[in-house]
């Protein structure tokens, strides 16, 4: 399996010689596409409504616990990233931690997973789509495999389920302090 990831790696690698403007996509892509997240999560709650909070609420959360599933992981079963062992070509500065899961991968899965979940279809198709263009951009450049991609796709699935059931159970109790508290941040900006 992993020479197979290694193979597959190597194919969508950089290279020598990357063309500049496929370079520019590339790190374009693994550095503001993910801005695309808070973004969406601030459109949910400015829309208002319960669903749109709720489905907010249940995307933070499940960002959270992704968070702390890939740092597990990453710290009980570490891989080096391909660039700590010499493998292909890194194109941008990278810190030496854990290759698997990706990071980037996991908010991106989990961002379409919830949304999914929640039937938002054309939020979680897009989610998706830049989640493509994320993973291949971080591979491309040297700083994760394939499989680190595969792996937060598949961890993302349980994660979001997880996060999902949490905020139908207890998303009411833990809306309601969250918008007494932009009640209070509004009146007090709108007094200055």
């Amino acid at each position: 399996m992993f020479q197979f990831d290694t193979k597959l790696f190597l194919l969508l690698n950089a290279g020598v010689n990357p063309n500049a403007g496929v370079e520019w996509l590339a790190i374009f892509a693994a550095k503001f596409v993910i801005l695309a997240i808070p973004l969406y999560l601030a459109k949910l709650w400015i829309a208002g409504g319960q669903r749109n909070r709720l489905t907010a609420l249940a995307l933070v959360l499940a960002l959270i616990l992704a968070g702390a599933v890939g740092y597990v992981i990453g710290a009980v079963a570490f891989r080096p990233r391909p660039f700590m062992i010499g493998l292909g070509h890194l194109l941008i500065s990278h810190s030496p931690d854990a290759s698997f899961p990706s990071d980037h991968g996991l908010a991106f899965a989990v961002w379409a997973a919830v949304l999914f979940m929640t039937r938002r279809w054309a939020a979680a198709w897009l989610a998706t789509a830049l989640g493509v263009l994320v993973a291949w951009s971080r591979i491309y450049l040297g700083v994760h495999y394939p499989l680190d991609m595969v792996g937060a796709a598949i961890i993302a699935v349980p994660v979001a389920m997880l996060s999902l059931w949490i905020v139908d159970r207890y998303g009411g109790a833990m809306l309601m302090p969250l918008e007494q508290l932009q009640r209070q941040l509004l009146r007090r900006f709108a007094k200055t």
